[in-house]
């Protein structure tokens, strides 16, 4: 038998004819799932399913890839920073969205270059094991036994996210409490089981929209707590972080600037918070409709931080102690080097002027073989950078680019494919 994941190998070969006929059932509903989504994907709420090309997006390689960051200088915000940065990002990934071909690159994240001394799979080894245990028990009658099993499955799973993943595996533990409860003749908890299995299935895929909007599923599913949307919120320890959901940058958050998401669609998400130099914070929360889920996010220095970060945090590009042009130009190439990208864009938030006018000035350091420099003035209100942004992208690429109309929309992630296996 070829290499597979046991739960795959177990549903196909020795799954009893009660679980193989929901199989069945399942596989049928991603079929009419298919359809149904391809119909609908050009609606803002296309209702299941992915929209990446994934054999387009592994086929790019380093140079087609960006790395952004942006720094808080002397006083700086660094919310406002992280803002900044977010936006630029927005705006890489929407124009190379628009031309998939052409010479603008993707965003490459960063922040995960700093789990260093956090990526030991020992944890997913430990949830494969008690899965594995799960399915025994299963075939062995004892119901009880397996839902112990997935639970200590499910602890360890979540121990490892968010460095090490294998959603196969996840997926495999909810769809197994979905068995065990139905083997267990507990009708109501199996079928909220299944209702959670879809729901991360989707939410894995890039679903939007609670899980009722899509028809098959809105007289099982529309009942349970899986069904509508709860509250996401997220505050962290530190200021200038990104917020994560399901692995789609979707805001920031800071230490007094709580991340909120009054609408999340209901059941199992994948949170993180992220920040460059600090190892990222991650979790698997299961909303419930109406209901609010808080978290707060602890970020740790990363042990890397003096080699791949320090160096350009710190980079001195003004006044009499300024580094040389020929020096910063050598210092970009290494770190883009570094990091395995073709382009790297830096930029240093500082206030300017007297207190009083309430202004900041935004250094720009782009590299992509060559190093340019342009550097704005604005007020520190909330997004008034974005202009600046719109003057960076004209002078940079040669066309206009609102960061606004980067911003990520639901159509954006909208799904045209979905698949339960």
């Amino acid at each position: 038998m070829s290499a597979q994941p046991r739960f795959m190998a177990h549903m196909r070969f020795n799954t009893p004819i009660w679980a193989a006929s929901m199989l069945i059932k399942v596989l049928l509903l991603g079929c009419l799932l298919n359809v149904a989504s391809a119909k609908a994907h050009e609606s803002m709420y296309a209702p299941l399913g992915i929209s990446w090309d994934m054999a387009a997006m592994n086929e790019e390689n380093s140079a087609s890839k960006a790395v952004v960051l942006i720094f808080a200088r002397n006083g700086g915000n660094p919310n406002a920073a992280v803002r900044i940065e977010r936006d630029l990002r927005n705006m890489f990934d929407y124009a190379h969205g628009l031309d998939p071909q052409g010479d603008i690159p993707s965003i490459l994240p960063v922040e995960p270059r700093f789990d260093v001394g956090n990526l030991s799979k020992g944890e997913l080894t430990k949830a494969r094991m008690h899965f594995d245990n799960a399915q025994r028990a299963l075939e062995g009658g004892d119901s009880d036994e397996a839902m112990e099993q997935l639970f200590r499955a499910e602890r360890f799973y979540n121990k490892a996210i968010p460095y090490s993943s294998d959603t196969a595996l996840l997926r495999g533990i909810f769809f197994y409490y979905y068995l065990a409860r139905l083997a267990a003749k507990q009708e109501q908890q199996s079928n909220d089981a299944y209702c959670a299995y879809v729901a991360l299935t989707r939410n894995l895929a890039g679903s939007v929209g609670p899980i009722e909007q899509f028809e098959p599923l809105a007289d099982r599913c529309g009942p349970t707590s899986i069904a509508g949307t709860g509250e996401l919120r997220v505050t962290s320890d530190v200021d200038g972080a990104h917020v994560y959901v399901d692995d789609r940058p979707v805001g920031v958050v800071g230490e007094r600037i709580p991340y909120v998401d009054p609408f999340l669609p209901a059941g199992p998400h994948l949170i993180e918070v992220r920040k460059s130099g600090y190892v990222r914070f991650g979790t698997l929360l299961t909303l419930r409709k109406g209901k609010t889920e808080s978290l707060r996010a602890r970020l740790k220095p990363a042990k890397n931080v003096k080699d791949e970060y320090s160096p350009l945090a710190d980079m001195v590009y003004e006044g009499k102690n300024a580094y040389s042009e020929d020096y910063i130009a050598d210092l970009f190439f290494q770190m883009a080097e570094l990091y395995g990208v073709g382009t790297l864009v830096v930029g240093y938030l500082l206030p300017t002027g007297p207190a009083r006018e309430h202004q900041v000035k935004l250094t720009l350091f782009s590299f992509n073989g060559m190093l340019n420099t342009q550097s704005y003035v604005f007020s520190d209100e909330m997004d008034a950078h974005r202009k600046a942004l719109q003057s960076y992208w004209q002078t940079q690429y040669g066309q206009p680019l609102d960061p606004e109309e980067a911003l990520p929309t639901l159509e954006r992630f909208a799904p045209t494919l979905f698949k339960v296996e």
